[in-house]
């Protein structure tokens, strides 16, 4: 993971974060859970994380899943 703030005081956290989709559409999607190591610059609060393959597959499934597509249309 790179790291971009130009400080060197950081450190790395366990995280759950649960991620909605965007819009009122979004309302009748179902959130994911995702579970990223967040690394964090304890001077400036820049916060960075990278989600697995397979969290990444599951926000692409269900943004691209045919009730969320007939949602989105409504």
């Amino acid at each position: 993971m790179s790291y971009k703030c130009g400080h060197n005081n950081k450190r790395q956290f366990p995280a759950e974060i649960n991620v909605h989709f965007p819009g009122m559409e979004g309302l009748d999607k179902p959130s994911v859970w995702v579970f990223p190591r967040l690394l964090v610059c304890l001077d400036c609060g820049l916060t960075q994380f990278q989600l697995a393959e397979t969290q990444l597959r599951q926000l692409s499934e269900v943004e691209s899943s045919p009730e969320a597509k007939s949602m989105a249309a409504a």
